[in-house]
């Protein structure tokens, strides 16, 4: 009895743990353009903006927020049929701060 008792504290706290871990990583809902790396375009030093005109299929999906941010998306194919369009996502951030990259949950084309 004793036995089973202890693994069943063992189990609960080893979910309380798991649990916490994921708490931890926030949710974050972005609104941008999906676009490829290399048709992102800088207008004056800071801002980017995704070149409509753009044909170029090469380099990484990115998202061009409506701060002119690019920001890195660690699932490339969760976006492949988003290209050029203006969408809502919801993220969870991965990776450190100097090298974030955003792992998509959702993607909802706003127009």
């Amino acid at each position: 009895m004793r036995r089973i008792a202890w693994m069943f504290l063992v189990v609960l706290g080893s979910v309380v743990v798991m649990y916490a871990q994921n708490s931890t990583q926030k949710k974050m809902t972005l609104t941008g353009t999906v676009c490829q790396s290399s048709c992102v375009t800088r207008v004056g030093n800071s801002v980017a903006t995704c070149d409509p005109n753009c044909t170029d299929k090469s380099g990484d999906a990115v998202l061009v927020d409506e701060q002119g941010n690019v920001l890195t998306i660690a699932n490339q194919q969760i976006c492949s049929s988003h290209m050029g369009k203006h969408v809502k996502m919801t993220a969870l951030p991965t990776g450190t701060e100097d090298a974030r990259a955003y792992q998509i949950m959702e993607v909802v084309d706003l127009y």
